[in-house]
């Protein structure tokens, strides 16, 4: 057991400066001042476990387990020295890739297929995120780690795994590195690059603010920006998420900032996880809409000590309670979709996930289920005519009768529209089959307004202008299918033929090594 001494009083100031500077995310400056206090005191357990902390922030994590052992640190779950202990075991034989501010970290496999577009999405958003918030991190490259599931998010963050399935919880930014899960863990993908972007807001956030920003402020800022690198900031609230802003707006029932704190991944339910992040996406929607620079002024304001109720309502005629009011005023007013959404997409489905209903035989065996169209993938179909009919149209099909199963299609969609992307999508691969392209894709553009980043729906809209000889149009579908399941072999072959056609020599050596991993072939 290490015993503490007593150190001297410059000693002690200079431990104080260290903490404040690792709790700021000041990495060199922390690192200065422990190995100086190392230096002069080895034998100290309260700067053995401040080194290790250090090291732990730089991605020494066998020199961080070294030293937290040393000062008898806590290996209890979620502690300094189990996370080092499970980060490095599960990162030791990690592969690395660079570029100018990044490096991208990940294990050898099918996770290669990430490399370049995840470079590619980091190193625009640095450039875009940094513009907008008037703040670029320097010095050493930002560390971005790659990990195989929700259970080792959960190893290599202080979340519980209870907590990370509950709210749908994918990355996290923390311990000055960003971190997320390999789409491959998840049954459909997932937004895998807006949400690289979303936890390099949170870090430029951190390190701007020194560390002083409130978790609502920081997830709106992060939820509003994180579309920035394709583009404009404010596209990332999806459909049902605004149709559970207007509903809490219309009840009145949402969800105080205060109680989002310290982790909107805390808080009971999917649902209130997205309605929290529908909140402060809007906040900061409302705050951009006003002033373009506002969201630079308020993180300058908190970097320079203000509190977020002053750093904010200093905008609305410095008052807190008056921005409050104007912005819920103007969320009454606020243009919602009017189409029905499916809450389906709000749900990411790990793949080690239980199903989500009994098999049929089991359902058989409990006396559930009467109506057997439940047990099919158009469950979350609630109108029962429409149910049933989709289900009979997938009966149709499977016995080759397409045209019969396009009807029954149609019938479906004709009572719930386009508010189902499974339904949409096998009603348009019907029409596809039948060489009725046009009307393929009316289907799947109505899907899509409400579904933007569905994969499947992109990739039949990617089909359908193959089909038509219009490959260069396909080439935005199929880069937005791969952005959340990047594992598809037939997305990366028909972005391989696009890319060759088009003669991009880089889309088409990325697309051919992704296809090489997932076992297809090229034609090269």
């Amino acid at each position: 057991m290490a015993i503490a001494l007593a150190l001297p009083a410059w000693a002690q100031g200079a431990l104080v400066s260290a903490e404040n500077a690792l709790a700021a995310w000041d990495l060199p400056t922390a690192r200065a001042l422990a190995d100086e206090l190392r230096r002069a005191h080895p034998a100290e357990p309260k700067i053995a476990h401040l080194l290790g902390r250090v090291l732990l922030h730089q991605g020494d994590y066998d020199g961080a387990v070294r030293l937290l052992e040393e000062a008898g640190a806590s290996d209890g779950p979620g502690s300094f020295l189990q996370v080092a202990r499970d980060t490095g075991r599960i990162t030791h034989a990690y592969i690395e890739a660079e570029s100018e501010h990044f490096v991208f970290r990940y294990p050898a496999g099918k996770d290669e297929i990430l490399v370049p577009w995840a470079l590619q999405t980091l190193e625009q958003a640095y450039a875009a995120i940094g513009e907008i918030v008037d703040y670029r991190p320097e010095g050493a490259k930002i560390r971005v780690e790659v990990v195989a599931d929700a259970n080792e998010l959960a190893q290599v963050s202080t979340l519980s795994l209870e907590a990370i399935k509950t709210t749908g919880t994918i990355a996290i930014c923390k311990f000055d590195k960003l971190m997320i899960t390999s789409p491959k863990a998840l049954a459909r993908g997932y937004d895998w690059r807006d949400t690289l972007s979303h936890e390099l807001v949170h870090l430029i956030v951190t390190r701007k603010t020194a560390n002083r920003t409130p978790i609502w402020l920081h997830e709106g800022i992060a939820k509003f920006l994180e579309t920035a690198w394709r583009g404009e900031p404010g596209q990332a609230l999806q459909l049902p998420s605004q149709a559970l802003l207007r509903d809490a707006v219309k009840a009145k029932k949402l969800i105080p900032f205060e109680k989002m704190h310290p982790s909107i991944a805390l808080l009971p339910t999917a649902e209130d996880a997205a309605l929290a992040f529908a909140e402060v996406f809007s906040a900061m929607e409302f705050v951009y809409g006003k002033d373009q620079k506002n969201i630079a002024s308020i993180l300058g304001a908190l970097r320079d000590g203000a509190s977020d109720r002053d750093a904010v309502g200093k905008l609305f005629g410095g008052s807190f309670p008056r921005f409050e009011s104007t912005w819920k005023t103007w969320l009454d007013g606020r243009t919602y979709p009017k189409e029905a959404a499916s809450m389906e997409s709000l749900h990411l489905k790990f793949k080690d996930d239980a199903p989500d209903e009994p098999s049929p035989k089991e359902a058989a065996e409990k006396g559930g289920f009467r109506d057997l169209t439940d047990l099919s993938e158009f469950r979350q179909i609630k109108d029962a005519p429409a149910r049933r009919a989709a289900h009979l149209g997938e009966l149709l099909r499977a016995r080759g009768k397409t045209a019969a199963a396009a009807a029954k299609y149609e019938e479906a969609v004709a009572r719930v529209g386009a508010q189902f992307p499974s339904l949409s999508n096998k009603y348009a691969i019907a029409l596809l089959e039948l060489k009725e392209n046009e009307k393929a894709t009316r289907v799947l553009q109505a899907s899509r307004r409400l579904y933007p980043t569905d994969p499947l729906t992109n990739l039949n809209l990617a089909r359908a202008s193959m089909q038509d000889g219009k490959n260069a149009e396909a080439r935005a579908f199929l880069e937005a299918a791969i952005s959340v399941n990047p594992f598809d072999p037939e997305a990366q072959a028909r972005l391989h033929l696009v890319a060759k056609e088009l003669q991009d020599e880089d889309l088409s050596t990325r697309t051919a090594r992704a296809m090489g991993l997932l076992g297809a072939r090229t034609d090269d």
